[in-house]
């Protein structure tokens, strides 16, 4: 996946009003681009964790992240760790 296409993903995430879905690979490939582990741990879950151990787990469903409140969960995740829409790969 090319930067831009990873740019545009981010800034996705970061939308008003909050996306219905995100295609999860590539949320996947922008997670890895930014140094965080995606492990898939179970059947339709996802756990996202950084290099100091902190971690979250989404669940996906058909590929996709098509829950409001799962998409917020990455969005604070993402924030916590100086990350936001604005941000430039």
């Amino acid at each position: 996946m090319g930067l831009h296409k990873l740019q545009k993903k981010l800034q996705k995430i970061f939308s008003h009003p909050i996306p219905a879905n995100l295609d999860y690979k590539g949320v996947e490939n922008l997670l890895v681009h930014l140094g965080f582990e995606a492990e898939h741990t179970k059947k339709n879950h996802i756990k996202i964790k950084d290099s100091e151990g902190k971690e979250i787990t989404l669940i996906v469903h058909d590929n996709q992240i098509n829950n409001k409140d799962e998409i917020v969960k990455l969005k604070h995740f993402l924030e916590e760790h100086g990350i936001n829409g604005e941000t430039t790969l």
